[in-house]
């Protein structure tokens, strides 16, 4: 019998491995001061592996990019499916709760996922240095998500279609997640902690569906009136 699988086996480990590698030191360092050599030692692999595996450092780290955005979106999956489900015929009141459960999720994935100390580094970078890993990312997680968030937006506020003021609410709410984990070290100080605590969490959690509520509330110069829910059933005047 052939060793074929075992091989097959072993070189799709080597390769996961140098991804993972590849995460971290991206997530902790700028582009040009990563070597190979660093890459493969992390990676228990040998000189060679990248340039079989990828081609090259620079396909390794497009390849890390897709990497990332397929495994956090994999940990937002359930939440998305279940919204792509339920939106088309969700009322108002199911569109801000599966809104709040979905920022919900992306916290705890930020704050504490399998990715939470490697991912925002590299993500950051790329939000203020984009290269064609900020396309990779933006087509396989964020340009999704915040279609997601912004049909849910409308379907909160009633709009038949998405607009522009749905989708600038949408980004802002994307906003609150991502400070509780970019500011981590400046809260944890303030807290006197060393860590986030699953209480922490909880409650950052509930902030988040607070803020939600309030944004959803939010009414531009010249919007149509909300529609009513449970939380208030007023609408009262532009603000």
């Amino acid at each position: 019998m052939s060793d074929r699988p075992a091989n097959t086996e072993t070189a799709a480990d080597t390769r996961q491995r140098l991804l993972r590698s590849a995460l971290h030191a991206f997530g902790h360092n700028d582009y040009d001061a990563v070597s190979n050599r660093q890459l493969v030692q992390d990676a228990g692999a040998n000189i060679a592996a990248i340039s079989y595996h990828f081609g090259g450092k620079r396909e390794l780290y497009l390849a890390t990019a897709a990497y990332l955005a397929e495994q956090m979106s994999e940990g937002m999956r359930e939440h998305l499916e279940r919204i792509e489900q339920a939106l088309p015929t969700a009322s108002a009141a199911d569109c801000r709760q599966m809104l709040g459960q979905l920022l919900s999720g992306l916290a705890q994935q930020l704050m504490a996922g399998p990715f939470s100390e490697d991912a925002p580094g590299f993500i950051f970078r790329e939000q203020n240095q984009p290269t064609e890993a900020f396309d990779v990312i933006y087509a396989k997680l964020f340009g999704p998500m915040h279609a997601v968030m912004a049909g849910l937006v409308a379907g909160a506020r009633g709009r038949e279609q998405v607009d522009t003021e749905c989708r600038l609410v949408a980004h802002a709410l994307t906003g609150p997640p991502i400070a509780f984990r970019a500011a981590r070290t400046t809260l944890l100080r303030h807290l006197g902690q060393d860590a986030y605590a699953a209480d922490d969490v909880a409650q950052i959690q509930a902030l988040l569906q607070a803020i939600t509520e309030a944004a959803l509330d939010y009414r531009s110069l010249g919007s149509k009136p909300l529609p009513s829910s449970p939380r208030q059933p007023n609408s009262g005047a532009d603000r």
